[in-house]
C-alpha cells in the first residue's frame, strides 16, 4: 500500500477517535437541551468515562517476563530490557489509550545510542495495513507535525516501516509532496509497529471503545446535574410574598423621557372618559411602584394591621435524583463499575471479602482485555529481545504473565499461601510469587 493510502487511511479515522477523546476527557458539548444555558453551568461535567476506561486499565499489569534467545535462558536480561525501557509505564498509557479510542501502538527500534527502546504511539499519528489473509502488519506509517511558537505550521513528517527498511519522508509548509529524507535497512525482517486494538468483532480495525456505549448515558447524566443546578439557583433561596402591604413609588417626578411616552398617547380633543381615565391612570402608577421588601431582607416589617405574609414552596430536587440513580444503574450494567466506584457512597463494602465480590464482573472484563492483548504484548517485548541480541524474532520467545485483576486482601494471600507450603503443595519461591514479593516487574 502507497504512503498516500495509508495517511488517507489515517485520516478517515481521526473523527472517530476526536469523538472518543473528547468523552474520555469530559469535554464534549452539553446535549440534550435547546435552552440557552449559563457558559459557567455548561462546563459542568460528571466524568464517569474517564472512571470506567481508568478502573480497567489499571487492573492490567504485567507481573512477570520471561523469554529465551535460541532456546537460552535470557530472562534476566529480558527484564532489564523492560525496566530499562520503562515499558510498564508505557503499556499503562497504552491500554488507557486504546480503550478509550480503540486502539495504540508499540515501536520497537533502537535509540541514539543503540539500545533497544519500545515507545507508545496514539492512534491519532500511527495506522498500520494488514495482510488479508494471515492478518500480519505488512506496513505502518507514523505521521507528526512541527509549528513554530506561534502555532504555525512548519513541517509534515512521516515514518514508513516496511519488513526491510523504514523510510524518513518530509514535507515543508512550501512543498505540495513528500520527499525521502533517509532510508534505513530494517534487520527485524518484520514490520516493528504492534497495534494493540480492542477487538469485540472480527475485522475490527479501528477498535471498540469503552466510550461507544458509554457515551449516551454520560451526556444523559451531564444534562440532568446541569438542570439540577439550574433549578437549585433559581430556588436556591425560597420566595416569600406579602399581601394587604400598600406599594410604595418608585420615584417622586417623573423623567422626561417617562413623561413624553405616556404624553403621546393622549389626545385632547378626545372625548373624556373618566371610566377609562381611571384605568390609565392605575396602569401608569402600577408602572412606578417598588415592593416595599427586598427579597434579600432577613426581616420584613409594617405597621398595617391587614398585612399578611407567606412563603412559596421551594422545588422539590428528589426527582433529579431518581433521574441520576436511574442512569447511574445503567451505567453501572454497561461498565461493571461496582457502586462504591461510582459515588454510591451507601454500598461501601464493609470487608475485604465484600469488596472483592462487589468488583468480580469488572475483574471478569479487564481479564478479557488482557486476553485481547497479551499476544501483541508478548510480541513487541520478543521484538526488544531481538533487537538487544541481534537476531529476528522468529528465534525469540517471551512470555508474560499478568498480575492478579482482582482486588487482594494480602492477609488472605499469606494465609493461604501458609496453608499452601504448609502442605508442601508449593514451595517458598512459589509462595512468593503468589504474594507478589518474588521478582516483579
Amino acid at each position: 500500500m502507497s504512503t498516500q493510502s495509508l495517511l488517507a487511511r489515517l485520516d478517515q479515522v481521526q473523527p472517530t477517535i476526536h469523538i472518543r477523546d473528547m468523552h474520555y476527557r469530559g469535554k464534549q458539548p452539553l446535549r440534550y437541551t435547546v435552552s440557552k444555558v449559563d457558559p459557567a453551568v455548561m462546563g459542568y461535567r460528571a466524568n464517569l468515562a474517564k472512571v470506567a476506561v481508568n478502573a480497567l486499565a489499571e487492573r492490567m499489569r504485567i507481573h512477570d517476563v520471561t523469554a529465551t534467545v535460541k532456546g537460552r535462558d535470557v530472562t534476566e536480561r529480558a527484564r532489564r530490557l523492560v525496566r530499562d525501557s520503562d515499558f510498564p509505564m508505557t503499556l499503562q498509557s497504552i491500554l488507557v489509550d486504546m480503550l478509550a479510542v480503540g486502539s495504540a501502538y508499540l515501536i520497537v527500534w533502537t535509540d541514539l545510542t543503540g539500545r533497544p527502546v519500545v515507545t507508545g504511539e496514539s492512534a491519532e499519528q500511527v495506522i498500520v495495513e494488514r495482510h488479508p489473509v494471515t492478518r500480519a502488519v505488512t506496513a505502518a506509517v507514523k505521521r507528526w507535525e512541527v509549528h513554530d511558537e506561534m502555532g504555525r505550521l512548519i513541517s509534515e513528517h512521516v515514518i514508513k516501516y516496511l519488513p526491510y527498511k523504514v523510510i524518513h519522508l518530509r514535507r515543508d509548509i512550501v512543498e505540495t509532496e513528500l520527499k525521502v529524507v533517509e532510508v534505513v535497512d530494517n534487520p527485524l525482517g518484520v514490520v516493528p509497529v504492534v497495534p494493540l486494538v480492542n477487538v469485540e468483532r472480527i475485522h475490527d480495525d479501528v477498535g471498540y471503545s469503552v466510550v461507544d456505549d458509554l457515551a449516551p448515558l454520560v451526556d444523559a447524566l451531564n444534562k440532568i446535574m446541569v438542570d439540577m443546578l439550574t433549578a437549585s439557583e433559581a430556588v436556591a433561596r425560597p420566595k416569600r410574598y406579602a399581601t394587604g402591604v400598600e406599594l410604595d413609588d418608585k420615584d417622586t417626578a417623573w423623567t422626561a423621557d417617562e413623561y413624553d411616552e405616556y404624553d403621546e398617547g393622549f389626545n385632547a380633543d378626545d372625548p373624556v372618559d373618566n371610566d377609562a381615565g381611571a384605568d390609565s391612570a392605575d396602569d401608569v402608577d402600577d408602572e412606578h411602584v417598588q415592593a416595599p421588601f427586598k427579597d434579600s431582607d432577613d426581616m420584613w416589617i409594617t405597621e398595617q394591621a391587614e398585612a399578611k405574609f407567606g412563603q412559596l414552596a421551594g422545588a422539590d430536587l428528589n426527582g433529579y435524583r431518581t433521574a441520576v440513580d436511574l442512569i447511574i444503574q445503567q451505567i453501572m450494567a454497561i461498565t461493571a463499575l461496582p457502586a462504591h466506584m461510582v459515588g454510591i457512597t451507601t454500598a461501601n463494602p464493609s470487608t475485604a471479602e465484600a469488596l472483592r465480590a462487589s468488583e468480580i464482573a469488572l475483574a471478569d472484563k479487564a481479564s478479557s482485555r488482557i486476553r485481547v492483548v497479551n499476544r501483541p504484548v508478548e510480541w513487541a517485548l520478543r521484538l526488544l529481545v531481538a533487537v538487544d541480541a541481534g537476531v529476528t524474532p522468529d528465534e525469540v520467545t517471551v512470555d508474560v504473565k499478568w498480575a492478579d485483576t482482582a482486588t487482594r486482601s494480602h492477609a488472605q494471600d499469606a494465609d493461604a499461601a501458609a496453608k499452601l507450603t504448609g502442605a508442601a503443595i508449593t514451595t517458598t519461591d512459589e509462595a512468593r510469587d503468589m504474594l507478589g514479593t518474588g521478582k516483579e516487574l
